[in-house]
């Protein structure tokens, strides 16, 4: 029994202990965890260049901007922004000395706004090109709050580097009458890259400065400092261009170091060469040919040595099987004195599906020249181009708006659009009205384009006049045509002009007195005739 007592006192003593501590635990207030201390800055972006527009920089630079962009996050206005940043070696303040660079903010950032301050660094030449890290302290007051507040980030930012963009011909020199492979250089002499090379030629219809091309875009991809890539072209130039110098324009678009994407123009100089002379005989092509329309490919045959050829033999072979000959590919012709040309005309159509493209045509001429068998090779190429077949009909003379017009239609009935149209309209038999255009644009095939010119004129032109109606455009070579049409027109009667009230009432007087006089001189003859015959009465009576 004595031990139950004591066992039971040792209970009873041991939660006397452990009852307090635990009711004391209990009692405690924990912390909550959705309290946290927020921050009104928060760090968004840093970057050279100024607020919103990013540029490259590269080791050497003095005074360029450093942008740290940042947003007010606390639930009150702030204002007196200011901030101190702190760079690794290599970076000093553009007006500063002591090693931190000083930038304020003079505006008031809103609540949930972003901002900026910017500071000017020079950068030491023996800076690499790589990312780095700073220190920037910013303090500032709350509207409606005395006092300042500070905090402390840390900045990242990125020495990029420049690029530099050049295009450059690998040979500069095109030969007439052939399709020619040319490349262009694409070339970085800058410390950053070029990424994501887009380049499109400067042109209208896959053409420039009479120039064909196989095609208009090419992505070069990217290009690292101090190198180059290239891209490739097959360029048609016509015999017409012999002599010429020609300067292609591109358009270039790619992103720098930075991520801005840059739209540039670079313009490539070409000269086009003289039609070979080391061959005796040169072959001369017209430098295009129509789709789709049967027709005569008309080569020149020209000796250019003083020794007169015979026994001349020319075989020729396009190399598109769109293109067909329509007689035996081989002509003969017995001979051509010193000097002089032969010529030959070949039948042939040329598929549509070849329109807009150059065909080669490889030549074997076989001839005899002072007792010698010379068989040389030779190569041309023309353009295909669509037909234009264009007409200007229905002249005539239309009021619309009060106002009198020259009008008509254009009609194209080839089979491929003309470019770049505009009629002009001029008197011909006197200066009656001065001479006028309109641009009609593109003229597509089939469908009449008309035309209404008004007349500028001092007075309104009356009676049949003739007038010429010119019309010029452009075919897919850029090339101008011109046609000419002259008709004659009416313009009407001129209109009966009252003149004033006064004329008006004196003319109607003259009228009437003309008639009352009429009227009163029959009268008169009535009565003279009347009295005599009355007097006859009388004495018989």
């Amino acid at each position: 029994m004595i031990y139950k007592t004591i066992v039971l006192s040792i209970l009873l003593l041991a939660g006397q202990i452990i009852i307090p501590s635990y009711g004391q635990e209990i009692l405690t207030p924990r912390v909550s965890p959705f309290e946290h201390d927020f921050v009104d800055v928060k760090l968004l972006n840093t970057y050279f260049g100024i607020f919103g527009q990013k540029t490259e920089v590269e080791p050497g630079d003095k005074n360029v901007p450093l942008t740290i962009v940042l947003s007010n996050t606390g639930a009150q206005d702030i204002s007196g922004i200011k901030g101190l940043l702190s760079l690794p070696a290599g970076f000093s303040g553009a007006t500063s000395s002591n090693g931190l660079i000083q930038a304020d903010n003079t505006a008031t950032a809103p609540t949930g706004q972003s901002f900026a301050l910017t500071f000017f660094v020079n950068i030491d030449k023996s800076v690499n090109i790589h990312d780095y890290t700073g220190t920037v302290k910013i303090t500032y007051s709350r509207v409606r709050e005395n006092g300042e507040r500070s905090t402390f980030l840390d900045v990242s930012f990125k020495i990029t580097g420049k690029s530099s963009f050049n295009l450059r011909p690998e040979n500069p020199f095109l030969i007439p009458a052939s399709n020619n492979d040319v490349k262009i250089q694409v070339s970085n002499s800058g410390t950053a890259p070029l990424n994501n090379v887009d380049i499109t030629i400067v042109t209208q219809n896959g053409t420039t400065t009479g120039i064909v091309l196989d095609q208009s875009e090419w992505k070069v991809g990217n290009v690292l400092p101090s190198s180059s890539n290239a891209f490739s072209i097959k360029a048609f130039i016509p015999q017409s261009l012999i002599g010429q110098t020609l300067h292609p324009t591109f358009k270039i678009t790619y992103l720098d170091g930075q991520g801005n994407q840059v739209t540039t123009t670079r313009t490539v100089d070409y000269v086009v060469g003289p039609a070979s002379l080391t061959s005796t005989i040169v072959v001369s092509a017209p430098p295009y040919l129509l789709s789709a329309v049967m027709q005569n490919l008309t080569l020149g045959i020209e000796n250019k040595s003083p020794s007169k050829l015979s026994n001349i033999g020319i075989s020729i072979k396009p190399n598109s099987d769109n293109l067909k000959i329509l007689q035996d590919n081989r002509w003969f012709i017995k001979e051509i004195n010193p000097l002089e040309k032969a010529t030959l005309v070949i039948p042939i159509f040329a598929d549509k599906s070849i329109e807009g493209q150059a065909v080669n045509y490889d030549v074997n001429v076989l001839y005899t020249k002072d007792g010698s068998t010379v068989i040389e090779k030779q190569n041309f190429a023309t353009y295909i181009r669509g037909v234009i077949d264009i007409s200007v009909s229905d002249i005539g003379i239309s009021e619309i708006a009060g106002k009198k017009m020259i009008i008509g239609n254009v009609l194209n009935q080839g089979n491929v659009k003309a470019q770049f149209g505009q009629v002009t309209v001029i008197p011909l038999d006197s200066p009656i009205f001065k001479r006028s255009s309109q641009y009609i644009g593109d003229i597509d095939i089939d469908a009449p384009v008309p035309f209404n010119i008004p007349i500028n004129s001092d007075t309104p032109p009356v009676g049949d006049q003739k007038v010429q109606v010119t019309l010029t455009w452009k075919d897919t070579l850029l090339q101008e045509h011109t046609i000419t049409e002259v008709d004659t027109v009416s313009f009407g009667t001129p209109k009966a002009t009252s003149g004033d009230g006064s004329n008006s009432s004196q003319l109607q007087i003259i009228i009437l007195v003309a008639i009352a006089a009429g009227i009163g001189g029959i009268i008169f003859k009535v009565r003279k005739k009347k009295i005599p015959l009355e007097k006859k009465v009388q004495e018989s009576s």
